[in-house]
Parts: structure tokens; C-alpha cells; sequence
């Protein structure tokens, strides 16, 4: 029997939060003077979502890496480090809108506990 994979569902409210903050940005540039401030309300959002998504969850991106390369016991370890980060430093992912510019309804270390689980399952799956 297949596992089933956890499955990550959008958090309206952040996501109306995300366009709140794209408008900001479009009106900060309308109010500098900027000739096409939706062009660079939309390239500043872009550089800000991709490069905190890339840089913050780190131990993470890696866990998912290693998990799609069917190397569990790797992945354990990455979601262990990304779990104990997101559990340290909780202001992070509590306010993951802002921060990691993520939508989900589950945090980071919510996340990585159930990948963990996950790969733990699969593991357990393979030994018999």
C-alpha cells in the first residue's frame, strides 16, 4: 500500500495579507514617483517571496530534496534541524505571511513533523 503524502492547504486570510502588502509596495512606488510602479511593486514582491522562501527554510528545502530522492534517513535528519529552528525561533513561522511570504494553514515545523512521519513510514515500509 502507498503512503499517502501530507497535503498543504492555502490560508485565505494570508493570502489577502499577501495582496495587502503587494499594494503597499505599489503604492509606496506610485507615491515616489516611479514611472511604472506596478512593474516594480511586483519585481520587489518577487525577489522578497523567492529569496526568503530559498534562504530562511533551508533544512527544509533539503529534507524535501532528499525525500523525493527516496533517501529517508537523510531526510529525517534536515526535518529534525528545520523543526528545531522553526521551534526556536517561533516568531518566524508564526508570522510566515511576512517572513517566508508562504500561504499555508501549516507552519514550517508542522511541515516538517509530518514529512518526518512520512519518512519514518516509508522507511518502516522498506524493512518489510
Amino acid at each position: 500500500m502507498e503512503s499517502a503524502k501530507p497535503r498543504i492547504t492555502i490560508n485565505f486570510l494570508a493570502l489577502a495579507l499577501q495582496l495587502v502588502l503587494f499594494f503597499l509596495f505599489y503604492l509606496g512606488f506610485e507615491k515616489s514617483g516611479s514611472d511604472e510602479p506596478a512593474l516594480w511593486a511586483a519585481m520587489t514582491y518577487l525577489v522578497l517571496a523567492f529569496g526568503l522562501r530559498y534562504f530562511v527554510p533551508l533544512d527544509y528545502r533539503k529534507g524535501i530534496r532528499e525525500m523525493k530522492l527516496e533517501n529517508y534517513s537523510e531526510a529525517i535528519t534536515y526535518f529534525d534541524k528545520s523543526a528545531i529552528f522553526f521551534s526556536k525561533y517561533t516568531w518566524v513561522d508564526r508570522f510566515r505571511v511576512f517572513t517566508l511570504f508562504s500561504i499555508s494553514k501549516l507552519s514550517y515545523r508542522e511541515m516538517s513533523e509530518l514529512h518526518k512521519a512520512h519518512c519514518l513510514e516509508c522507511l518502516r515500509q522498506e524493512k518489510s
